[in-house]
């Protein structure tokens, strides 16, 4: 017996014309906001009010930002900067340790001169190409 495998999980369904139920409510709550200051504030204050308002409600419904709301976005932020962190540090380690000499001859201010340390698996391998022949 074969079933159904969801497609497109991570996307929302589509209720009327473009607008997702999310978006759908956030503006109907706008407008229910938009109209309860319609009955409480003079006209002129309605009018400032209701642009900011649906200003911040359609930019909040429909800025998408990396495919994700941009209140998604704002929550990921906060969560990121409140939360806990935890700092891992890991020592490089280099493939040719090198040491520092003063070069003969050099004065107490002359820069050091860098030497290449040879290992002793180096000096062992060279003892043995000369211990062949």
């Amino acid at each position: 017996m074969q079933y159904p495998i969801p497609q497109f999980i991570e996307e929302e369904g589509k209720i009327i014309f473009f607008m997702t139920f999310r978006q759908f409510f956030m503006l109907a709550g706008g407008g229910a906001v938009c109209l309860v200051i319609y009955f409480i504030a003079p006209l002129y204050i309605f009018g400032i009010a209701t642009f900011f308002i649906m200003s911040v409600i359609l930019i909040f419904a429909f800025v998408k930002i990396n495919k994700m709301s941009l209140l998604k976005v704002i929550f990921n932020f906060l969560g990121f900067t409140m939360g806990a962190k935890s700092y891992v540090w890991k020592k490089k380690t280099m493939s040719h340790p090198l040491k520092i000499e003063r070069a003969p001859g050099a004065g107490k201010f002359d820069a050091p001169a860098l030497k290449i340390q040879t290992g002793k698996l180096k000096e062992a391998k060279k003892m043995v190409e000369l211990t062949k022949r």
